[in-house]
């Protein structure tokens, strides 16, 4: 959960004693403030700092308050910052308006410092709130298009990329590689050696590919790394760097051994049963061949 120091509070008044006066108060909490007096330097802090919550006068030269909170509520980058507004007025249409421009909250002038500090308690408690949701959709995102052994992406993601390239009719290059003879690995070093070896290798994986390729651990012991924009000798430094990285790996260099093939879409839109087919075809011509370890699918 995040302390007062971790809160940022924008207080935005044309008065500097209203400032002052909030300041004051909420600087006791040890929140991190930051101050405006008009719009433009109000925009300036919000896109500068990474805020929290506004404090926000109504009645200031230029643009007021509501007129603020529009423009903040209206940008992606601004509109689930929490605003609080500060008004002299405590008539209904002003109370009314201020919850239509999207205010959490509204403290009349002049304010006690316990309702400041109440008022703004509350407000950062749902920030904090929300905060911790979002935190946990992006877990749950993650571990839905994550492989849970290796790290690596899951098959569903990796097919799912394949299918984003196919609608966008964009090139792309697919390797595909088995571990061989990976039934003897288990039986040598049994299930939790196997799968510490496959990590090994994942990790292998990662390491030897470009920056911008999706590596992903697919079915049974097939991997699959996922690129564009590369030409066939890049690609084959791929599969070059991988043989390497599994050499020098000195846990997997008298262990491991791997058939590729390399697969290029070349314009052609055909469907994830129909690669996956072919693949599955090279890669055993690969096995029935001892000598050869990659083949190219064009």
């Amino acid at each position: 959960m995040r302390t007062n120091n971790n809160f940022s509070i924008l207080i935005v008044d044309d008065e500097a004693f209203n400032i002052e006066l909030a300041e004051a108060y909420l600087e006791e909490e040890g929140y991190q403030l930051y101050f405006a007096k008009n719009a433009q330097t109000t925009f300036e802090c919000v896109l500068k700092f990474d805020i929290d919550l506004i404090l926000l006068d109504i009645n200031m030269p230029g643009k007021d308050g509501f007129e603020v909170c529009k423009s903040l509520k209206a940008d992606a980058r601004t509109k689930d910052i929490a605003i609080i507004f500060l008004t002299a007025q405590n008539d209904i249409e002003y109370i009314s308006r201020a919850f239509e421009v999207g205010g959490a909250d509204y403290i009349t002038k002049p304010f006690f410092g316990v309702e400041l500090k109440a008022r703004v308690q509350t407000q950062l408690q749902k920030v904090a709130y929300f905060d911790e949701i979002k935190h946990k959709q992006s877990k749950l995102a993650q571990l839905s298009i994550t492989d849970p052994l290796t790290k690596l992406y899951n098959a569903l993601y990796f097919d799912s990329q394949i299918k984003a390239y196919q609608n966008r009719e964009e090139k792309f290059w697919i390797i595909y590689l088995k571990i061989d003879r990976f039934e003897k690995i288990n039986q040598i070093y049994g299930f939790f050696g196997a799968n510490k070896i496959m990590r090994a290798f994942s990790k292998v994986l990662e390491e030897a590919s470009y920056k911008n390729a999706i590596v992903a651990k697919l079915y049974g012991i097939s991997f699959g790394i996922l690129l564009k924009g590369y030409e066939m000798d890049q690609i084959k430094k791929i599969f070059e760097n991988i043989t390497l990285e599994v050499a020098k790996h000195k846990s997997l260099s008298k262990i491991i051994r791997f058939s590729t093939v390399m697969y290029s879409t070349q314009g052609n839109a055909d469907s994830l049963q129909t690669i996956y087919k072919k693949l599955q075809i090279k890669m055993q011509t690969i096995e029935d061949n001892v000598e050869t370890k990659y083949l190219f699918i064009k």
